[in-house]
């Protein structure tokens, strides 16, 4: 599966967790889906590592959204892994306001990523 089309699932599941009550596993998907759409979006990308992948970010938004918008894109990329740590590794529970904003920015990145095109 590519990873445009992993990344859509992930957000579809990220919002019926959040329906359903999953807040946890809400926030790891949603973390998920943009962390694949970046990996889609730069395909050279020779790094798994969250802090990596989110400056590599910046540096390619910078060019298409300017400075600003591209660190607030980073800033939310790192809360959201921090979230999805929480949620994935340590003895914390999300309730649904907070799995709730983190979906919604995820939708946020996602629609800035989406807007723009591959590449």
């Amino acid at each position: 599966m590519c990873l445009k089309r992993k990344s859509d699932k992930l957000m579809e599941e990220a919002v019926r967790d959040l329906e359903c009550g999953c807040y946890n596993k809400a926030v790891s998907a949603a973390y998920f889906s943009v962390r694949m759409l970046a990996e889609y979006m730069m395909p050279g990308l020779r790094t798994s590592k969250d802090d990596k992948i989110a400056n590599a970010l910046r540096r390619m938004l910078s060019r298409k959204v300017g400075e600003d918008e591209a660190e607030r894109i980073r800033s939310d990329f790192l809360s959201l892994f921090e979230a999805r740590k929480r949620a994935d590794h340590r003895p914390f529970m999300f309730e649904e306001r907070e799995a709730k904003f983190f979906v919604e920015m995820a939708m946020g990145i996602r629609g800035v990523l989406l807007s723009l095109g591959k590449g």
